[in-house]
């Protein structure tokens, strides 16, 4: 069964502070590799902060390496636009299934 863990991405040594997030160099290829993920049902929400300091990630799997492990060939991981600093379990309360109607 899968468990619902957040990661969080930090700016890394390669990320122009010139640009917004979305003009870093390797978006393309990061954005394509992001849709994938989602496609498959691995991530659910990801996006940076407004600030972009950080960016976020909801994503589901069995354990903290197998998160890591997801995520190492994202081609801003690979090139140093950001790094991968935490990756939590979160257990989430709320379920749609149990609300009344």
């Amino acid at each position: 069964m899968s468990k619902t863990f957040l990661l969080t991405f930090e700016q890394g040594v390669n990320y122009q502070h010139d640009r917004s997030f979305h003009d870093q160099p390797y978006w393309e290829n990061h954005s394509r590799f992001s849709d994938k993920l989602f496609l498959q049902g691995k991530i659910t929400m990801c996006g940076p902060l407004a600030d972009a300091s950080k960016t976020l990630v909801v994503a589901l799997g069995k354990s903290e390496s197998s998160m890591r492990n997801l995520f190492k060939d994202d081609p801003f991981i690979k090139n140093g636009i950001l790094t991968l600093s935490h990756v939590d379990e979160w257990e989430l309360h709320l379920n749609p299934e149990f609300l009344d109607e």
